[in-house]
């Protein structure tokens, strides 16, 4: 089944700060680099988290431990700064409190500069509209012009239509579904995802 979103946005709202320590802030969040006096606080989250992520995200691998996980998410962000490919936040409130994951990666630039973009929201704070908050800071960090930002054209997301609050969130922040869909690999199970689309 393909489903095509069309919407309007409107931009009245507090611009981004781009920090000098690699952090995005919002009126209300805070994107920086997980670190590791982050790790209670992210393990706690991915626990209450599990079920309803299982299905989207993919989570320990066979063998591998939580706190494993957790490592293996600052190696990766590290490896994707220095490499340019990856730039991977953890989001937290204005109390520091620590409330889910928003990643670019596959970064490429060569004809066009594009990313694909996923996130996860600690189930303890779903339907708060933070995933909303926490996308539309890292969209804005991608399409900013370079140095300041990542001056990328294209961010695709890959959706599945039975994540219904996911689909929400790609309809407020102006993503259109592009009709290609690909059966990912997540948590040993193969999931049919659509592609959504936004440019700069």
């Amino acid at each position: 089944m393909s489903l095509r979103i069309t919407t309007s946005r409107t931009t009245r709202r507090a611009p981004v700060e781009f920090e000098s320590n690699q952090g995005l802030r919002t009126d209300s969040l805070m994107l920086r680099p997980l670190g590791f006096a982050d790790q209670s606080a992210f393990l706690k989250a991915l626990e209450r988290s599990r079920t309803p992520l299982r299905r989207w995200i993919p989570l320990e691998a066979k063998g591998q431990s939580a706190s494993e996980y957790f490592h293996h998410q600052i190696q990766k962000a590290i490896q994707g700064d220095q490499s340019n490919t990856a730039c991977r936040k953890a989001v937290f409130l204005d109390d520091n409190t620590f409330v889910g994951m928003v990643n670019l990666i596959k970064i490429e630039r060569g004809m066009e500069w594009s990313a694909e973009i996923n996130y996860w929201i600690d189930a303890e704070h779903a339907g708060k509209g933070l995933a909303t908050k926490a996308l539309e800071a890292m969209l804005d960090h991608a399409f900013a012009d370079m140095p300041r930002g990542l001056g990328l054209h294209t961010v695709r997301a890959q959706i599945c239509l039975d994540n219904p609050a996911s689909v929400r969130v790609a309809e407020k922040l102006g993503f259109t579904n592009s009709g290609r869909t690909d059966l990912l690999e997540v948590n040993n199970a193969l999931v049919m995802h659509h592609e959504f689309t936004r440019t700069a």
